[in-house]
């Protein structure tokens, strides 16, 4: 028998990868044409994924996955799952269905305050109907307030009228 030693480094994601679909496929019986046409996809696919998943598209990867009987997971260092994301990063949305870029301060919109200020000058002063009132910003303060550049006085040429940065 052959001496079987744990190995010495941690076996890459994408070799798990194809190490799971493999096991999952000899625990069936199934060969890569088998499996291939179990979950909809030609048998190359099925070659490809077992050998290096890093080219193909993570909805294919996550859906042999759930075939087999696994799931794709974010781990810590430590090989715990990760599940302590905020509700805000798990709710937030723009209008067209994307997060927040992540540098930007989200909160929640109050129905009928006068939040998001681009919705309310649009909707009340400007161009009229812009859709219903948005449920999320990642706007600052509620009104603009004149600061001067760095701590400096601003100067105007002249005739120039003041403006805002």
């Amino acid at each position: 028998m052959a001496n079987l030693e744990r190995p010495r480094r941690a076996v890459p994601v994408d070799e798990q990868i194809g190490l799971a679909l493999r096991a999952y496929r000899r625990d069936q019986g199934l060969s890569q044409r088998g499996l291939a046409e179990l979950v909809g996809v030609p048998q190359p696919t099925i070659a490809r994924l077992e050998r290096s998943p890093l080219a193909s598209s993570l909805r294919t990867v996550t859906s042999l996955l759930a075939t087999a009987g696994y799931v794709l997971a974010v781990v810590d260092t430590d090989g715990q799952p990760v599940g302590a994301w905020s509700m805000t990063d798990l709710r937030a949305r723009d209008r067209s269905g994307r997060r927040f870029p992540a540098h930007h301060e989200v909160r929640s919109v109050r129905p009928g305050s006068l939040h998001p200020r681009w919705w309310v000058f649009h909707e009340e002063m400007g161009t009229g109907e812009c859709g219903p009132q948005p449920t999320w910003t990642a706007e600052g303060s509620p009104f603009p307030r004149f600061r001067p550049y760095r701590g400096e006085r601003l100067t105007y040429a002249p005739g120039e009228e003041r403006r805002w940065l």
